[in-house]
């Protein structure tokens, strides 16, 4: 259990090292992704390696180390495209990432919408984009720049008999493609009558199955506008075209307007909707004692059923963890779950209780998934993490524990359970102010000693924790496997393609001593390196809470981030509690998952699969489809699914899009197969 207490803490970095294989940067990303807006954007750009520069270029050009250095969101006031590249010491260069923003001027929205009113109206022309200058028309030709510029909203008055407006606008702005243009024919008819009132077929009630409604006017000549969620429909609303299918309870509202008439009143039809249950989850294997970790896989009869599950003994809902594949159980615990599909109420709730009891693996099984739970928990206490992020790295952590036990009964690994019981009992005394050091707490010498290799340099390993005195590499190129106990690099010697041993830093290359606080760069882990009086640096503490801070480089300790006017290093805050919305989702106070809604100013939960993330471009559990004309949260796809490039394998389960067949597979930075 060589430092297993810090593992977890590891997570609280911006970039999550991929392995002691790693031979390659992650390819940057970009946040929000390439595409059209209509307003100025901040784009973050990150990386998948731990400790990774990014250097990036606005003009299209192809970026180098002597491009410009990202250190904080880069704005995009005008259409241009990014390119960024990511470096490391000892690691190959990685991929060119690239990402085009088209900033054009929102089209104007003219309201009321075009119609017939037997009233005078008042006019306004609205665009997306702040500062958007609006020119229009009302003869119905074309606007320029030099049409009027938009002020006030227009009078169209009632007058004797009836008057046809035909209103167009554009958008200007500074950086901005011009928009496209808009238009909208106004009728004012004060002889006009109200269309009659849409009825639907079959009518308001309560059904068994799904219902197809059909809706339709007596007025010939009009068109249908409806709502599917209880709002008050206008003729900006949906066109009624085809039947409206409804699976689940709702309330179906409708107005028919236009063909000389004025909108009608609005008509209203209430559906319940009492589906039969999809079929309850069962568990494979079924719940039960057993003698070593467990792969659970999780099914329901139903035919497309969409699974979702908890691993704490909850209730599950369709805000828990998407089912995508087997859940490993590595120490004793209940799997619930329900299933939901279309033209199917949810499911019933589906039980398993797992007893792992192996003899002395059930101490490691035990106590590695405590150590692990407890930093999750404290994750969630202290950093305010949203619990939908949190269950994802519970079962990484269990993939761990069980993977760790394997190499132990293949005994790779030697387990003493009398350190690991005083390992787990430390971990349990963590608090927040344990996880100040980046770098996670001062690890217990009996979570160093729970776990001792017994591979010597030369000889085959599978994970750094085999190894008796070094760490653990393969051939990623070659894509052998298992790899092979190496010697850490000492000090002054060459860590282009090792491991410095502990206390030293890999800085240009080299080996050096990591440095306490007043010590010349570079720095033990948990300090951060100031440069800004010249020469080496030095190391400094991170910021406690209430310092004065930079926004660019942000210092604060890991509990706390630099933020507001004057920066200070401010406390993260959960869901429901007030923030101050940034440009991007991680801008903002809120915990890991959430973001700052700009209309209520509270933290809100990322989007979940099938929930819209045009706004916030971050899915939990889940990848944002964001080259859809309607960007949404998909499920990731397994390994022979068709995957599309352009997103870099962020739709993939494995996150590597192969770019020569096009289909999703195992990344060569995946660990390799146990024994």
């Amino acid at each position: 259990m060589r430092k297993l207490v810090a593992i977890a803490a590891l997570m609280f970095t911006a970039c999550n090292s991929g392995g002691s294989g790693d031979s390659t940067v992650a390819t940057p990303t970009f946040s929000p992704a390439a595409g059209t807006y209509n307003a100025v954007q901040s784009v973050t750009i990150t990386c998948a390696t731990a400790g990774a520069a990014i250097y990036y270029t606005a003009d299209g050009s192809a970026p180098t180390t002597t491009s410009t250095l990202y250190v904080g969101a880069v704005p995009v006031a005008a259409s241009k495209t990014l390119k960024a590249i990511a470096t490391a010491a000892g690691k190959t260069d990685s991929a060119v990432a690239s990402a085009t923003y088209t900033l054009q001027a929102g089209t104007p929205v003219i309201s009321p919408a075009a119609g017939t009113y037997a009233t005078a109206q008042s006019v306004t022309l609205t665009s997306a984009t702040p500062g958007a200058a609006i020119h229009y028309t009302i003869d119905g030709s074309t606007p320029t720049s030099a049409s009027p510029t938009y002020a006030t909203a227009i009078a169209l008055p009632v007058g004797a008999t009836a008057a046809t407006t035909t209103i167009k606008a554009i958008a200007l702005a500074t950086g901005f493609a011009d928009s496209s243009v808009a238009s909208s024919t106004i009728v004012i008819d004060p002889n006009a009558t109200p269309a009659a009132a849409p009825t639907f077929n079959p009518p308001a009630g309560t059904y068994a199955s799904a219902q197809t409604v059909t809706i339709s006017t007596a007025t010939a000549g009009t068109t249908i506008y409806f709502t599917t969620d209880g709002s008050t429909p206008t003729t900006a609303s949906t066109v009624y075209s085809t039947p409206v299918p409804v699976a689940a309870t709702l309330t179906l509202k409708a107005i028919a307007a236009g063909g000389g008439h004025t909108p009608s009143t609005v008509a209203s039809a209430a559906y319940v909707i009492t589906l039969p249950l999809a079929a309850t989850p069962t568990f494979s294997p079924g719940a039960g004692t057993y003698t070593s970790a467990q792969s659970v896989i999780i099914s329901s009869t139903t035919a497309g059923a969409v699974i979702y599950y908890t691993a704490d003994g909850s209730a599950p809902t369709t805000a828990s963890t998407l089912y995508g594949g087997a859940v490993p159980v590595a120490a004793s615990k209940t799997l619930k779950a329900i299933a939901t599909a279309t033209g199917y109420g949810t499911s019933a709730v589906g039980s398993a209780t797992y007893t792992i009891s192996t003899g002395g693996g059930t101490d490691f099984l035990a106590v590695c998934s405590g150590v692990f739970d407890k930093q999750i928990s404290l994750m969630e206490t202290c950093l305010h993490w949203n619990p939908a992020i949190i269950s994802s790295t519970i079962g990484s952590s269990q993939v761990f524990c069980a993977d760790t036990q394997k190499e132990i009964a293949a005994g790779l690994i030697t387990y003493n359970p009398t350190q690991g019981t005083a390992c787990a009992s430390a971990s349990q005394a963590l608090t927040c102010a344990d996880l100040v050091s980046l770098a996670g707490v001062t690890t217990p010498a009996a979570c160093d000693t729970a776990l001792v290799g017994t591979v010597n340099n030369g000889g085959a390993c599978y994970s750094g924790n085999d190894c008796k005195t070094g760490f653990c590499t393969w051939d990623l190129a070659s894509g052998t496997c298992p790899g092979t106990c190496q010697p850490f690099a000492l000090l002054g010697q060459s860590c282009s393609s090792s491991i410095c041993a502990d206390g030293l830093a890999c800085d240009a290359s080299i080996c050096k001593t990591e440095s306490p606080v007043g010590g010349a760069c570079p720095c033990q882990s948990s300090l951060w390196c100031d440069t800004a009086g010249g020469g080496a640096g030095v190391c400094k503490a991170p910021l406690p809470l209430g310092a004065s801070c930079t926004l660019a480089s942000d210092h604060c300790n890991v509990l706390t981030k630099c933020a507001g006017a004057p920066a200070t290093c401010q406390s993260y805050v959960g869901l429901g509690a007030s923030c101050t919305p940034g440009s991007t989702p991680l801008d903002s106070l809120c915990g890991l998952g959430y973001d700052c809604d700009s209309v209520t100013s509270k933290c809100v939960s990322w989007p979940k699969v099938l929930e819209s993330c045009a706004t916030i471009p971050i899915c939990i559990n889940a990848y944002c489809d964001a080259l859809a004309a309607s960007p949404t949260c998909k499920a990731y796809l397994a390994d022979g699914a068709t995957c599309n490039p352009s997103l870099f394998g962020l739709e993939c389960a494995s996150h590597h899009c192969n770019s020569t067949t096009l289909k999703c597979d195992p990344s060569t930075l995946n660990r390799c197969a146990l024994p």
